[in-house]
């Protein structure tokens, strides 16, 4: 850690450290790296303990039930950091320590979480964290309880990715917000409309990260991902075709899509794309057409299964996962089954299956509502029964075939240590090294798989190819 001050306007920074949660999607995790990289800036470094945080920040979710429960559980335990022994005589507060809370939720209920909780002195929205050093100053500089949850009001989207960690893989956001506004979802209201950077500069962004960071796999980030380009007459597949042009990219991803925006010419860069992924997440939802239209997805199950037979036909590889929501509001029995037809159908490799929970403010929320949490749970259970009964045959065809895979760790499991890394087409696969001297990380390596369930996939090492400089 650099030791000596960083003078910023008025204020001189002391090294400080800061302590982050994050909740959520890709999007999150993408968001709070650009904070912690403004953040050095201001010579705060990160930590993993909050005791020793100086500033901690949630980085929140409002989209999964989950993780909303989980933000304000930490949110409240935080006033022990505000009864620490060394405190504040004047306002009884550890000296410095500084809460806030940004994201999806602080975007929609700033406001009413700075009154509510007293030890929070700021909340920001997932439009501004690009000025957190601004909001942290004016913190430090003596300023309590603010909110900022503006929007960005220009034109263009132009930024510059962040990366804080040495890694290979990078996120890499092309388009923010969304204009679908499913009557189940919060996030128009919580990311705002669709706006797409340009092309030319995602490209250059990428190039910079793998010639200057040692990035070897970009995973692409949006809302609704495959509407990138429409507001500047460019196109998600333009941009594959591109980015998979660069010397040094081994690997590209994207996520997330929605069925309406899957166009023929995306299909086609598929087959054509060379570092593009064995891997599509293609939310559907529900396989029933009456509940697709009560959730406004602008699709049938017939033409999402097009999309599906179109996309295996192009990469014979490929492989597909989704979201279902188990419970939509009304959902009769017949509907559901329909649901537990197209896992038959459709052949996940893997599914996020999540019962029905009310948003305030979507149009979900307001409908009239037949269903108990009892039943939601079981229709889960039996969509999420019958997918790993699916998907344990898929994966038994892995068996003796070979993989390569990017390690990204390693664990002890039984006494056993184990290395852990993902195949093109996004599935974990476990390999005992040669020897427990032997670091993995960040490696390339060839794996054969030996076993294979619906939840794990155990390989036998073949050939490392070794790490490439970061």
């Amino acid at each position: 850690m650099d030791m000596e001050l960083k003078k910023v306007g008025d204020l001189e920074f002391p090294p400080r450290k800061v302590w982050m949660k994050t909740y959520g999607c890709q999007m999150n995790y993408h968001d709070s790296e650009r904070i912690l990289s403004h953040l050095s800036n201001l010579n705060f470094t990160a930590t993993a303990e909050q005791s020793e945080a100086d500033l901690v920040i949630f980085n929140t979710c409002a989209v999964r039930d989950l993780a909303n429960q989980k933000f304000y559980s930490h949110l409240g335990e935080t006033k022990k950091l505000k009864t620490h022994p060394d405190i504040n005589p004047e306002t009884g507060m550890k000296k410095d320590v500084i809460v806030a809370a940004g994201g999806c939720i602080a975007q929609t209920e700033g406001k009413d979480l700075i009154t509510k909780y007293k030890q929070l002195d700021f909340a920001f929205g997932t439009d501004v964290i690009d000025n957190i050093g601004e909001m942290v100053y004016r913190a430090y500089a003596g300023e309590k309880k603010f909110s900022v949850t503006s929007w960005d009001r220009s034109e263009n989207y132009s930024i510059e990715t962040k990366i804080t960690q040495g890694s290979p893989q990078a996120y890499v956001n092309i388009i923010k917000g969304c204009d679908k506004f499913c009557s189940y979802c919060i996030v128009p209201f919580t990311r705002g409309r669709e706006k797409s950077r340009r092309l030319t500069e995602i490209v250059t962004d990428v190039k910079r990260l793998v010639e200057y960071s040692g990035v070897q796999e970009i995973m692409l980030l949006g809302q609704n991902v495959n509407s990138f380009g429409k507001d500047n007459n460019e196109s998600l597949a333009q941009l594959i075709l591109e980015l998979d042009q660069i010397n040094g990219l081994e690997r590209l991803r994207y996520t997330t899509s929605h069925p309406y925006d899957v166009t023929d010419e995306l299909i086609a860069a598929h087959a054509q794309a060379k570092k593009l992924v064995n891997h599509l997440h293609l939310p559907v939802q529900s396989g029933s057409n009456t509940v697709l239209q009560r959730m406004l997805r602008e699709y049938t199950v017939e033409h999402y299964l097009t999309l599906l037979e179109k996309m295996r036909k192009a990469n014979p590889e490929m492989i597909i996962t989704t979201d279902i929501i188990a419970g939509f509001p009304n959902e009769t029995e017949e509907e559901h089954l329909e649901t537990m037809k197209l896992l038959d159908l459709a052949q996940y490799d893997f599914i996020y299956g999540y019962t029905f929970s009310q948003r305030k403010g979507t149009k979900a929320a307001r409908m009239s509502d037949v269903l108990t949490d009892d039943i939601r749970l079981r229709r889960l259970r039996e969509i999420q029964d019958k997918q790993l009964f699916i998907q344990g045959k898929i994966r038994q065809e892995m068996i003796g075939k070979n993989y390569r895979i990017l390690v990204e760790d390693k664990g002890i499991n039984k006494g056993i240590t184990k290395w852990t890394g993902r195949t093109s087409c996004n599935r974990i696969v476990h390999f005992e090294p040669l020897t427990l001297e032997q670091d993995y990380k960040w490696h390339w390596v060839d794996v054969e798989i030996t076993s294979a369930t619906a939840l794990s996939t155990q390989g036998r090492f073949v050939r490392d190819h070794g790490k490439r400089p970061l």
